[in-house]
């Protein structure tokens, strides 16, 4: 008689093992290099264009099209609204990567989540940025996410946040980290 994979959350819990136990055995499988490539169009109009990657050990070659995101500004930024802006771009990301963290983990342990929304606020003052405020700071002061989770106890969602704050986003954000830029050769 055939078996049906049980889910939690949308995962399968049997690959969610599998993956938990080949890691346990090649520990290098888990180092990945994610990329993405972007090209100016015009103002603050430029698309950003994510396909390959590698992970796993491997090259990924599973997406044929690449994901294609434009990135703007609003008329107030001087842009024309032709995507959201690389901020929103990433509250985007952070939001996203938090709780795919969160209900993954989760379904590892077995914890069943009935739904979840969030919603996340970013502070930044552009003075900075355009050199007005030489000491000021140049990025986001202060983010806020905020989740609304339903279908577990008030336990389960102190430890779904612990959860979501396990995400790689987070941990970025969160700790400093070193970013290379440099001109190609």
């Amino acid at each position: 008689m055939e078996t049906l994979a049980k889910t939690v959350n949308g995962f399968d819990q049997e690959a969610i093992a599998g993956v938990v136990a080949a890691l346990q055995n090649n520990p290098e499988i888990g180092n990945f290099e994610l990329r993405a490539t972007n090209q100016w169009i015009d103002g603050a109009h430029n698309r950003s264009y994510v396909q390959d990657f590698y992970g796993a050990g491997q090259e990924d070659t599973s997406r044929t099209v690449p994901f294609i995101y434009d990135n703007d500004e609003p008329p107030v930024l001087l842009g024309t609204n032709k995507g959201a802006n690389p901020g929103e771009v990433l509250l985007h990301g952070l939001l996203g990567c938090m709780t795919t963290a969160m209900v993954l983990l989760a379904a590892a342990r077995g914890i069943k989540i009935g739904a979840v929304s969030s919603r996340v606020e970013g502070d930044i003052d552009i003075k900075g940025f355009l050199g007005m405020a030489p000491h000021g700071v140049k990025g986001f002061q202060q983010i806020r996410v905020t989740f609304d989770i339903e279908g577990v106890d008030e336990a389960q969602k102190q430890e779904l946040l612990t959860l979501a704050k396990q995400s790689p986003l987070y941990n970025s954000l969160i700790h400093p980290m070193d970013v290379q830029v440099a001109l190609k050769e």
